[in-house]
């Protein structure tokens, strides 16, 4: 009787085990194979909103969403966005963004070997950007071959946007001088000879998709200082082209890209802060 109480017991224990192994795991586990990183636009004016990083967090998971501000402070927060970790490396202010392209690339890259070291960003990873964010981020993926397995741009002025001409002015009181000069239209064609989307080495074959934003030139498309209004009307009435409001349309896609969505209804601003963007973007990333 001793004995068959103990083979009982040893097949019970063989029972829960291989119950155990079919378990679902963790239920903030994540399908995706690559951890998040986010990049801001010229200045950081247009912020991601709590939402937007909500939809993010609840895809990726706790912990493997990181946003990175393209300026020279290293300090790193962390915050809850429904209960999940959002990490956050550099000072959230107007200094983000407001150096050329190449220096914002260093800056990224310096601050993704921190991340990478510290805070557990794995070693190859995804990139949503932002209008200027997304130049920056090809420049990233020229100059670290084979780390970034997919890239999403939202509102990327891939050919420029006569704005940075016609709005040079404004440079001086942003302290964006180089910014803006690596907006120009003439800029952005050298740097699509020398950083072109076809064959750019992304990791594991992959690729880079655009989204594209749309503005009417409504009083209340006014965005945070009535750059959206003014650019919408600036781009239509001067250079006869329909925009977000900074980006002209066909500024926003460019070849070897993969377009996946125009949001017709949401302008340049909306690209950060609406939550059907970023479901849409991380439809696609792996």
């Amino acid at each position: 009787m001793v004995k068959v109480k103990g083979v009982r017991v040893r097949l019970l224990a063989i029972v829960s085990l291989l119950f155990l192994c079919v378990l679902p795991g963790n239920a903030d586990a994540s399908e995706k194979r690559f951890d998040l990183v986010l990049v801001h636009g010229l200045t950081n004016i247009h912020r991601w909103s709590d939402g937007f990083l909500r939809v993010l967090v609840n895809e990726w998971g706790s912990g493997n969403v990181y946003v990175i501000y393209t300026n020279e402070s290293m300090q790193v927060n962390k915050r809850a966005i429904d209960g999940k970790t959002v990490t956050f490396i550099g000072k959230n202010d107007f200094t983000a963004g407001d150096d050329s392209v190449e220096d914002q690339a260093r800056m990224m890259a310096e601050k993704i070997e921190v991340l990478q070291r510290d805070h557990g960003l794995s070693p190859q990873f995804n990139i949503i950007a932002h209008s200027m964010g997304g130049l920056v981020s090809r420049q990233y993926v020229y100059d670290h071959p084979h780390t970034v397995a997919g890239l999403v741009t939202l509102g990327t002025s891939h050919h420029g946007s006569p704005l940075a001409t016609d709005f040079d002015w404004a440079s001086f009181f942003l302290g964006a001088g180089a910014a803006m000069d690596n907006l120009r239209p003439e800029w952005v064609e050298d740097f699509n000879r020398r950083c072109p989307v076809k064959n750019a080495p992304f990791y594991g074959g992959g690729k880079m998709y655009t989204i594209r934003g749309d503005s009417d030139g409504k009083i209340w498309e006014w965005g945070v200082m009535g750059e959206i209004y003014l650019g919408w009307h600036t781009l239509h009435k001067k250079h006869g082209t329909d925009s977000d409001g900074l980006v002209p349309r066909e500024s926003a896609v460019i070849d070897g890209a993969e377009h996946i969505a125009d949001f017709p209804d949401y302008h340049h601003l909306d690209l950060v802060t609406r939550e059907e963007v970023a479901k849409k973007a991380a439809e696609v990333l792996p």
